[in-house]
């Protein structure tokens, strides 16, 4: 059976992200596919997920990253300090694992030009990731 996985948001016609992975699964040879779950209002997941219940994960975007945490039924430390999800891993038992790679995606990044000396930053923005960061 394939696998189904997705974007959680509002008015995210604009992603690139059901583009690049259904090529990435298609050049890798896995058996899934990726949509686009455009809600109006996040009190639309419950039956999102009553509607398509073989979807394996998603990721989630703005306006929901916040308040998709009370649908959860687990949240990993990171996500807990940030206040923000936006990775939803679906266990097989159907709980919903709520993760945020914002902050390793973005320490990562910056990794290549940071030095000793380099012990404290400034971070401009809004997102995820301008919320907690320990490099």
């Amino acid at each position: 059976m394939m696998k189904i996985f997705g974007l959680i948001g509002k008015n995210i016609d604009y992603s690139f992200s059901k583009t690049y992975f259904n090529q990435k699964f298609s050049s890798e040879k896995i058996d899934a596919t990726y949509k686009n779950f455009d809600l109006s209002d996040i009190s639309e997941f419950p039956k999102l997920l009553i509607d398509n219940p073989d979807i394996k994960g998603f990721n989630v975007t703005i306006p929901y990253k916040e308040v998709i945490i009370p649908f959860l039924d687990e949240i990993e430390i990171t996500a807990k300090e940030i206040g923000a999800v936006n990775t939803i891993k679906i266990n097989p038992d159907g709980a919903l694992i709520g993760y945020n790679t914002d902050v390793h995606g973005f320490s990562e990044a910056l990794k290549p030009y940071l030095k000793a000396h380099h012990t404290k930053a400034l971070i401009l923005g809004t997102g995820g990731a301008s919320t907690v960061l320990k490099l």
